[in-house]
């Protein structure tokens, strides 16, 4: 899922509790549960390899475009979420921002991963590719399909929470 998927939902789920490794865990677990979801992403496995095969591609405009990409998401996630804290007076702040932090942390583990080659975080794809083989690669929806998946779970979580369904 998009990085704006994993920050709205880790971090609302996040936010129902006052204690601090529960939130960090609600984001850990909530990232790989939600990566099982077919979904859609704007990384593709092309920008993989390419960090793999190209030792500069790091220097290059396709990288950066990519750097761009991602920085959008994530700030749109944490916009959407100050929203939810607006909306919901009793949310817990701190346990929030703590869940959306290690709702996006995988991400960010792989994303390193394929830039620094370090292997102390290779077990993170693993994990990843586990996550998303489940029920994702066997479906791999197209953008539209994948984004209105992310857009439904996002809105069945916030009603949830809210005490809607």
């Amino acid at each position: 899922m998009i990085l704006t998927s994993h920050i709205i939902i880790s971090g609302i789920l996040a936010s129902k509790t006052q204690n601090y490794f529960l939130a960090a865990a609600i984001g850990l677990i909530s990232h790989y549960v939600l990566d099982a979801i077919p979904h859609w992403d704007y990384l593709s496995d092309k920008f993989e390899t390419q960090t793999k095969t190209d030792k500069n591609f790091v220097k290059r405009k396709t990288f950066w475009r990519e750097i761009i990409k991602i920085s959008i998401d994530g700030l749109a996630g944490f916009g959407l979420l100050a929203i939810f804290v607006f909306l919901d007076k009793d949310a817990n702040i701190a346990p929030l921002i703590i869940g959306a932090f290690f709702g996006i942390l995988p991400d960010a583990l792989q994303f390193l991963s394929w830039i620094t080659n370090w292997k102390f975080i290779k077990w993170n794809l693993l994990v990843h590719k586990f996550a998303h083989g489940l029920i994702h690669k066997k479906i791999n929806p197209c953008f539209q399909s994948g984004v209105m998946t992310q857009i439904a779970t996002i809105g069945i979580v916030f009603l949830i929470m809210r005490g809607g369904i």
